[in-house]
C-alpha cells in the first residue's frame, strides 16, 4: 500500500487520479462530491496540504501546488510535492505533545 501512496508524488497528477487511488486504499476526503470540486477549482498558486483519512483515524497527507486549476475541481492537475503518512498512534502523540508544551 505504501508504495503505491508514495507514488502519487510528481509533476501533473490529476485530482481524480489520486481520489480513485487513495479511496481503494480506503482513505477519503471529509467532504462531498461538491465540496471536493469547489476546493480544488477554487485553489491558490501556493503551497497547500489536504488530508485523506481512513475509517481507523490514519491520515495520509499530500503537500503540493496547483499546476492546472480546471473548473471541474476533479480534473485539476496537482505537482505533489510530499506524500505523509500518519498512524493514529503518531497523530495522538503528535496532540499530547502539544498539550503538554502549552502547559509550559
Amino acid at each position: 500500500m505504501l508504495k503505491r501512496i508514495k507514488n502519487i508524488k510528481g509533476i501533473g497528477k490529476r485530482v481524480r487520479d489520486i481520489n480513485v487511488l487513495l479511496n481503494h486504499e480506503g482513505f477519503y476526503l471529509p467532504w462531498n462530491d461538491k465540496q471536493i470540486e469547489l476546493f480544488f477549482r477554487s485553489l491558490k498558486q501556493e503551497m497547500t496540504t489536504v488530508d485523506w483519512n481512513d475509517e481507523e483515524g490514519n491520515k495520509i497527507r499530500l503537500v503540493f501546488t496547483p499546476q492546472i486549476i480546471n473548473e471541474n475541481g476533479y480534473e485539476t492537475t496537482l505537482n505533489v510535492i510530499e506524500v505523509e503518512y500518519y498512524t493514529i498512534e503518531q497523530i495522538v502523540e503528535q496532540i499530547r505533545r502539544h498539550l503538554h508544551a502549552q502547559k509550559k
